[in-house]
């Protein structure tokens, strides 16, 4: 079972092949979204990047700003200060992390469809379709 988007709608259907050409069809189909989501993972990247540097940024300025007197409670406070910010990343990554796993999801759907077609042409040629 394949989900793809109905090209109008925009809904999400449950389709199965039925012929060779239909499963060429969802491979070119899962090839093209595969390839829309790279801009995507991109920004996603560039995203978490920025949240890091921002958290780094205030994790270093709240320890210089600090008035404590020892190195470990300077940090502890600092920590503890920006504690909105590693949220942030936080979400950042677990955001990045979920398109990749898609992205992942998607290359094996795509892999077990290419191998199907693969089969599927083997036994076209081994019966003698298509001479």
């Amino acid at each position: 079972m394949t989900e793809l988007i109905h090209a109008v709608t925009g809904d999400i259907i449950d389709y199965r092949p039925v012929s060779p050409v239909e499963v060429e069809y969802i491979i070119r189909v899962l090839g093209d979204r595969l390839e829309a989501a790279v801009p995507v993972l991109d920004e996603l990247q560039r995203a978490r990047y920025d949240a890091e540097e921002e958290y780094s940024r205030q994790l270093e300025t709240a320890k210089l700003s600090s008035k404590r007197e020892g190195y470990n409670d300077r940090r502890a406070e600092a920590l503890l200060t920006c504690l909105p910010q590693l949220r942030v990343v936080n979400e950042a990554k677990a955001k990045l992390h979920h398109a990749e796993r898609l992205q992942d999801a998607l290359k094996a759907k795509l892999m077990g469809y290419q191998n199907i077609n693969k089969v599927n042409g083997a036994a076209y040629s081994a019966g003698g379709v298509g001479r």
